[in-house]
């Protein structure tokens, strides 16, 4: 016997009694997920219990259409009871009528009169796997390595002749890797075990060594490079449960299995635990949003909070660090209110360093801060700025008062001893136990009195990792999702919905609908590879050890997320030439990534002393764009090298083109313009933003030559072809948006330029004959022939400007 659901994309299939299911895909490759296995692993009675998938006399609801927030659903439920009715099971799969999506999801209810301990539950599983799967606390007690095989029935086939596997993880919470592998790659790990491994790694999840197995917390995508399809798995959400998929890459039968981790929760009689909505979708790997449906079916479920401004703002970290004082913050705050004309910042940001102690959040150092962190809000607010602070409420050193006075809110594993959250704060500090009610009630007046009595209308909360911690919590009847997602949802109810909130080191599932922003990579840091202390060896290879290559990587292979779930930050930008080991093409690099993602753009230099070229430079990106770049290679490679965003306006349309250069040394790269989707031309215009220079690219081919290591080309790119033209500028990072109006009129040209700021830059127009006069603002001013019928203007603009052009025929 068998049930079936159909949408306009997709056909399900379930086979009873046994409980396998397919999937398939309607239209060409017609991909497919064929005989598909589940399970649930429970003790009872101290005994251990596993559900295989059966279901062997399961009671079956009627199909049926129903309404959801993802619009209608084909669904079905079916029910079933175990260990003779002291457990009951329930079933639910559905397709999206509306969207190429497939949903379903396990509920387990305790019936008996006594409790149930839930280890996890296995959504899917997908063939079979020669796997090391050992956890970081089985790795760190554990020496001999003893593989086993995995898995069983199941088969994916994403093309009838198969190609090369990649898999794309978004990893675990901010910090972590993220991006796409292949089947001859290693997951990246940290190799400084309980230093960094809780907060590098989720509680429970493998740590596959050998080539080509992987794994990927919320959701993954594993797809075949060759043929640009793939297979979406993952959650909807992760407020019951964390959930994972691991993989193992074979070209022919790959394995996948997609977990929710119960936690060994206490579920007491009459209690239920569902995983959250788990969900496929099959994948187009060059489609303009390849993952859009999944993405905004979990915006849907979360209620993601995405509409609010990209925030433009000064953060003291990166320069200060924790000796920053009450005179650095005002200082900077003063020559930012001098220069709002041409550097309109919005947010001033105090970071890690005003309290007495972390986790003292409401004594501030007296020598360092002697007003007072509440009159220092109001001065900020005062001179016009956004007031915005920095604090870790899930995170405690072990001297702090809070601990001393509070040792029960001290997060502890079985044998009493404190949970280690990792090296944090040149210690190992404590992890909070997040369900103590007195903890609950100490982090709601913490919130409130911070944004409403003080005045902070915006909070970095960092270190949030720690609030999902493994260990025995007062509450032992909600998993560590549920714990954490409570927990979270105490701080957005204290603050209100307009403060805005900013997750930092979070879990990322969690964190939808709860945060207005999202730390999206590792820490920035003044150099662009890892080091401590100076030392570069053993962290230079370190994937979430603060750098610019690390946060640029992470923010690159999440950018896909901007304003779908939140606004993306990618960390603070490091504009200055001193007290940094950053080259000039590491800093532009840094500028570009962090532009063309779109998110928030936060200065973390001292302001006062930076020169007047870098200066110049962050004016260039401000405005923000109004959207993210597509990583063109996002599935290509770990690294991706290739950005390009299409804007339109005044001036038409074009795009701009940014290809990295990840090596250290210079290089030359060569790309083939079909690959990037431009509009078909003969030729094509091109204007170097940050090498002031034009190019005329012909052949199909753009060569690229002599990218200094770690350096950027940011390119504007238009067909040849319609005259007069506006080819590129200096003024703005978008090359065109400063153009507000473009009158082209018999022999001449009327342009308005409005960025809402001072500008200062270089302008390209092609014309259809030399220029009689050039005049900005009613003055003359002069030109250079950069091409054949192009020219080279300089402009200063402030605030609002008019360029005439007038040539003769």
């Amino acid at each position: 016997m068998s049930l079936t659901l159909n949408s306009n994309s997709m056909t399900f299939n379930l086979c009873l009694p046994d409980g396998h299911w397919d999937l398939s895909l309607l239209k060409e490759p017609n991909s497919f997920l064929e005989s598909i296995s589940m399970s649930m692993t429970l003790r009872v009675g101290g005994a251990r219990f596993q559900w295989d998938g059966d279901l062997d006399h399961a009671e079956l609801d009627e199909t049926m259409v129903e309404e959801s927030i993802h619009g209608p659903l084909n669904s079905v439920v079916l029910r079933k009871m175990l260990l003779g009715g002291r457990l009951h099971l329930h079933l639910q799969f559905a397709l999206g009528l509306q969207g190429p999506i497939f949903l379903w999801r396990i509920q387990v209810e305790n019936k008996s009169n006594e409790s149930v301990t839930v280890d996890n539950f296995v959504l899917m599983h997908v063939g079979s796997a020669r796997i090391f799967n050992r956890t970081l606390w089985k790795r760190l007690f554990v020496p001999i390595r003893r593989p086993f095989v995995e898995g069983g029935e199941g088969t994916l086939r994403l093309h009838p002749d198969p190609g090369d596997l990649g898999f794309y993880s978004t990893g675990w919470q901010s910090w972590t890797f993220a991006g796409t592998l292949g089947s001859n790659e290693r997951l990246p790990r940290s190799r400084l075990g309980p230093l960094t491994g809780p907060m590098a790694v989720n509680h429970g999840s493998p740590l596959p060594r050998q080539r080509g197995s992987f794994t990927s917390d919320m959701f993954g995508v594993i797809g075949d490079r060759h043929n640009r399809v793939g297979l979406l798995a993952g959650f909807l959400s992760q407020r019951d449960t964390f959930g994972r998929l691991d993989v193992h890459l074979d070209d022919s039968t790959p394995y996948l299995c997609l977990r929710a981790d119960g936690d060994g929760t206490q579920l007491k009689p009459g209690q239920t635990l569902s995983t959250d909505w788990a969900c496929l979708q099959f994948v187009d790997l060059d489609d303009e949003v390849p993952l859009g449906p999944y993405l905004e079916a979990v915006a849907r479920e979360n209620k993601a909070r995405r509409t609010s401004a990209s925030p433009i703002g000064w953060c003291s970290w990166y320069y200060f660090f924790n000796s920053v004082t009450q005179d650095n913050i005002l200082s900077n705050m003063r020559w930012a209110e001098k220069r709002k004309d041409a550097i309109p910042i919005k947010v001033i940001q105090i970071d890690d360093g005003f309290q007495a102690e972390v986790g003292d959040w409401l004594s501030s150092d007296a020598r360092s801060f002697p007003m007072g962190m509440a009159q220092l809000s109001e001065q900020i607010r005062e001179a016009g700025f956004m007031p915005g602070l920095w604090l870790a409420p899930f995170i405690a050193k072990p001297g702090a008062q809070l601990l001393q006075d509070h040792p029960e809110w001290i997060l502890r594993n079985r044998w009493r001893i404190p949970t280690n959250p990792g090296l944090t704060f040149e210690t190992f500090s404590r992890a909070i136990d997040v369900t103590h009610p007195g903890f609950l009630e100490h982090l709601q007046d913490l919130i409130s009195k911070l944004s409403h009595e003080w005045g902070y209308a915006y909070l970095k909360l960092d270190f949030l990792y720690a609030g999902a911690l493994p260990g025995v919590r007062y509450d032992g009847t909600q998993t560590r999702a549920q714990a954490f997602y409570k927990a979270l949802r105490v701080i957005r109810q204290s603050a209100g919905e307009d403060v805005l909130l900013l997750g930092c080191g979070c879990p990322l599932g969690s964190g939808v609908g709860i945060f207005d922003m999202m730390r999206i990579g590792p820490d920035v840091a003044p150099s662009w590879s890892p080091s401590y202390r100076g030392m570069k060896f053993p962290f230079r290879n370190e994937p979430g050890f603060p750098s610019v290559r690390n946060a640029m990587q992470a923010a690159i292979n999440r950018g896909l997320l901007h304003r779908r779930w939140w606004v993306n930050d990618p960390d603070c930008l490091l504009i200055r030439d001193q007290d940094s080991q950053l080259t000039e093409a590491e800093v532009q690099s840094l500028a570009t990534i962090t532009s063309l993602l779109g998110g928030s753009l936060f200065t973390s230099d001292d302001l006062p002393s930076l020169c007047d070229p870098r200066v110049n430079w962050l004016a260039r990106l401000l405005p923000l764009l109004p959207r993210s770049a597509q990583a063109v290679d996002w599935f290509d490679t770990a690294y991706p090298s290739c950005f390009l965003l299409p804007l339109s306006g005044e001036i038409g349309s074009w795009h701009l083109l940014a290809v990295l250069n990840w090596d250290a040394m210079e290089g030359d790269i060569r790309i083939l313009l079909a690959k990037l989707g431009l509009p078909l031309a003969e030729a094509y215009h091109a204007v170097d933003f940050w090498g002031e220079s034009y190019h005329r690219i012909e052949d199909g081919w753009l060569d690229l030559p002599s990218i200094p290591g770690h350096g950027v080309r940011l390119l504007a790119i238009r067909p040849v072809g319609e005259v007069p033209l506006w080819l590129g500028d200096t003024l703005h990072i978008s090359q065109g948006l400063a153009v507000q109006e473009w009158k082209s009129l018999d022999k001449q040209l009327e342009i308005v330029l409005d960025l809402g700021r001072e500008a200062q830059g270089k302008a390209w127009l092609t014309l259809p004959s030399e220029p009689l006069s050039m005049r900005l603002d009613g003055k003359p001013i002069t030109y250079q022939h950069a091409s054949s019928n192009v020219f080279v203007c300089d402009l200063a603009i402030d605030g609002r400007s008019r360029l005439e052009i007038v040539w003769d025929t």
